[in-house]
């Protein structure tokens, strides 16, 4: 039997190639999946954090249309959501002589090697009880 030309396969570079793609396809797959992973925890985080800005604007701008210059509200703090540290910082000034009054909440947290920050203003009017 002569072994000429009628051979069928693969050869060792063909082989090599296919296993070369086939790895650098399956890292490709895999970042992809952990950026994706990253960015969905950075959202579900942040809607959390949304909500709680929200209630604590909330509160402020109650607090200051009720008592106005002698509203007592606490200017910084820190609370966990999903076993992060969220730090947040309060203030309000006065605007004018009109007892209007701005609101700036920030909130500040690590995300991943990211940090990241969420900024809310917003106003109230202090109507004196006559």
């Amino acid at each position: 039997m002569s072994v000429t030309g009628n051979r069928r396969g693969f050869t060792l570079v063909e082989v090599m190639v296919a296993t070369v793609i086939l790895a650098l396809g399956t890292v490709w797959i895999s970042q992809s999946f952990f950026i994706v992973l990253n960015s969905y925890n950075y959202c579900a985080r942040y809607l959390g954090v949304v909500a709680w800005a929200n209630e604590k604007m909330w509160e402020s701008q109650d607090n200051l249309r009720r008592f106005g210059p002698s509203a007592v509200m606490g200017s910084s703090g820190e609370f966990t959501q999903e076993k992060k540290n969220v730090a947040w910082f309060l203030s309000y000034t006065p605007v004018g002589e009109n007892d209007l009054y701005k609101i700036d909440l920030e909130l500040s947290w690590k995300e991943g090697p990211r940090n990241s920050k969420l900024q809310r203003s917003a106003y109230a009017v202090y109507y004196a009880q006559e």
